[in-house]
């Protein structure tokens, strides 16, 4: 069978807010109001400069152009108009924008662009300073000449992995700057993380555990068969029908995962490969994928219907494809299982097959708890609160279903580490009362258990908390599970086993979120295996990381070894890199937050006495 794929070259323009999270965090209701405004100023602006959107995502945009001098002065225009809005004493939210251009080879696909020329427009908006816009090369040949715009030369760029001559647009001459070429990350690392450390290990953990199957252990076995299941796709205009997506693709890893016949992706790496569009051939290069499944649910109203592909990476051909017809009068977990089932035969792996458990048997209920989680990551006041009312609707229904119960427990664990807690003694209490009635129906639950010692460790009672240690790691079942059990098992004192368990993750997760890598970081120290720690530090610190502070955290604990060993200046070089990241670097305060549930209080304590002398505050 062969696929035409529809390529050409385009001008790509992505633009974002900058600190969008910290307004919406300050007033939601503004700041939506806020950007819904600038939204339509910029779509004026395109349609003036014969631009389209082609994609959005959340609080950015991704457009298209044919022309590469339109797109640059649309841009301008656009940026001029958001600074004089801000100028305005009557502006409430003053939103700034960073915008990105390039122009480069795209795949045109049901709709959407994909490819290098968006990767490195995106990587050029991340690179541009709030107010500003950074251009490729390949956009500046074409418009030095044709406009009046003031330019400066950053150089040769590296972000993540794409390398590319990147310019800024001289808007102002205050924004002016120099960059270092051939960097590993040319940009600050994100504001610093107010909640300790724990916040972002539970928000991870929930929100990708209530799939159960999402992050299942790999099975290293060289010579089955590995399969990279794509998240699927959702093109119909009801948002609502997202959670079909989401149930198919769980249950498809459910099953191949339960048969032990083939190597299943961790969803981290799926996520990874996912934001980066990659193509097959990249997938097959960099992570030896043999087969990659895609899917997507499209259609209105009543009648969905559900694309399946698989493609062998090795032959370059399409080994099973499939289109399923999906109505009110089907049962759509019935739909699930002829897929997962038809995914089977196609493969040749011969296995019983088992619907895997989900959160109900009933699809409505099953609809509200895919909702209530992705209310539940957004990590707001107002969505915490959403979450919690659409869980307890449904355990109205189904007073004894474990996943309503042990969301509710987390959703209370949440209120206080976002700080939005009224009575945090008492929400600890509620969050326990939930976990404890998992457990009393099923005492294996591990999501229950990791729950209950993240509330245990809150009221500082290590010797109840880490009792559950070893019952997390016996009886985990996802990667999340098993990281869980090693950030519990730290806390508790047991290095030994915090740090295998990190390994095994990392090793098998390749792209799991770097909060694990920051733990791991601690306990490699606190373990005493300098030389280990500080050659993970020289690889990490060539990588860009989500996780705001950790590049931070590196450089710190560099700085605390090299103080050990009595190389004081090079210590003082490392301290004050940390503090470029952000431009004051952590306090002893944030770090004794971070690592604020660590039975170790001597470790903490020694690590900010050494890091004091050379200017920790």
């Amino acid at each position: 069978m062969n696929i035409e794929i529809d390529r050409k070259i385009a001008v790509i323009l992505v633009a974002d807010v900058a600190g969008y999270s910290k307004h919406m965090e300050k007033d939601e209701n503004a700041t939506l109001k806020a950007y819904a405004e600038c939204e339509a100023i910029l779509k004026t602006y395109l349609k003036k400069f014969k631009g389209s959107i082609f994609n959005t995502a959340g609080d950015s945009a991704l457009a298209e152009f044919s022309s590469a001098v339109n797109a640059v002065e649309c841009a301008v225009e656009f940026q001029n108009y958001i600074k004089k809005r801000n100028e305005s004493d009557k502006t409430e939210v003053k939103l700034e924008f960073r915008i990105g251009i390039n122009m480069g080879d795209v795949v045109k696909k049901e709709g959407n662009l994909f490819g290098d020329g968006v990767n490195i427009a995106a990587r050029l908006e991340a690179l541009a300073q709030p107010n500003s816009i950074s251009i490729s090369k390949s956009v500046y040949n074409l418009v030095v000449s044709k406009t009046k715009i003031t330019f400066n030369d950053l150089g040769v760029q590296k972000v993540k992995q794409n390398e590319f001559h990147a310019f800024d647009i001289l808007l102002d001459p205050s924004q002016k700057r120099k960059l270092k070429t051939k960097s590993g990350s040319m940009l600050t690392m994100l504001g610093a993380v107010a909640a300790a450390l724990v916040v972002m290990v539970g928000v991870f953990y929930f929100t990708i555990f209530q799939n159960s199957s999402n992050e299942s252990k790999p099975t290293a076995s060289a010579d089955k068969p590995s399969i990279l299941v794509m998240n699927f796709e959702n093109l119909t205009k009801d948002e609502d029908n997202g959670f079909l997506g989401n149930g198919i693709t769980t249950s498809i890893r459910s099953v191949l995962t339960s048969t032990q016949s083939v190597k299943v992706s961790p969803s981290s790496t799926t996520n990874f490969i996912s934001k980066n569009n990659y193509e097959n051939f990249q997938i097959r290069e960099k992570y030896g994928f043999d087969l990659i499944l895609r899917g997507s649910v499209q259609g209105a109203g009543s009648k969905i219907r559900v694309s399946v592909e698989m493609t062998d990476l090795n032959k370059e051909s399409i080994l099973f494809s499939e289109i399923y017809d999906f109505d009110e009068t089907k049962d759509v977990f019935d739909l699930q299982d002829e897929i997962a089932l038809s995914i089977l035969k196609a493969t040749r792996i011969t296995s019983k097959y088992a619907r895997p458990e989900l959160a109900s048997n009933d699809p409505e209920l099953y609809k509200l708890h895919i909702k209530a989680q992705s209310l539940f990551a957004k990590n707001t006041r107002a969505s915490n609160k959403e979450a919690e009312n659409l869980w307890k609707r449904g355990l109205e229904r189904e007073p004894e279903n474990i996943r309503f119960i042990n969301s509710l427990g987390w959703v209370y664990w949440q209120k206080i580490v976002l700080r939005i807690s009224d009575n945090p003694k008492d929400d600890i209490q509620q969050g326990l009362k939930f976990a404890k009635k998992v457990l009393s129906i099923r005492p294996t639950h591990a999501p229950a258990l990791s729950l209950e010692l993240a509330l245990e460790l809150m009221m500082g009672n290590h010797n109840e908390a880490c009792k559950k240690v070893d019952k997390i790691f016996q009886h985990s079942v996802t990667i999340f599970d098993t990281a869980l059990g090693a950030a519990g098992a730290q806390n508790c004192g047991d290095l030994v086993s915090a740090i295998a368990n990190y390994e095994y993750v990392l090793n098998n997760a390749p792209h799991f979120s770097s909060w694990a890598r920051n733990l791991y970081s601690y306990a490699l120290v606190e373990s005493g295996d300098f030389d280990k720690a500080l050659k993970f530090f020289e690889i990490e610190l060539q990588k860009d990381h989500a996780f705001g502070g950790f590049s931070q955290t590196m450089y710190l604990l560099s700085a605390y070894i090299n103080k050990k060993r009595g190389n004081e200046k090079k210590a003082k070089e490392l301290f004050e890199k940390q503090k470029s990241e952000d431009g004051k670097g952590k306090s002893a305060k944030r770090i004794r937050g971070e690592l604020s549930m660590l039975k170790n209080k001597g470790f903490i304590d020694e690590l900010i006495d050494e890091l004091s002398s050379l200017g920790l505050t």
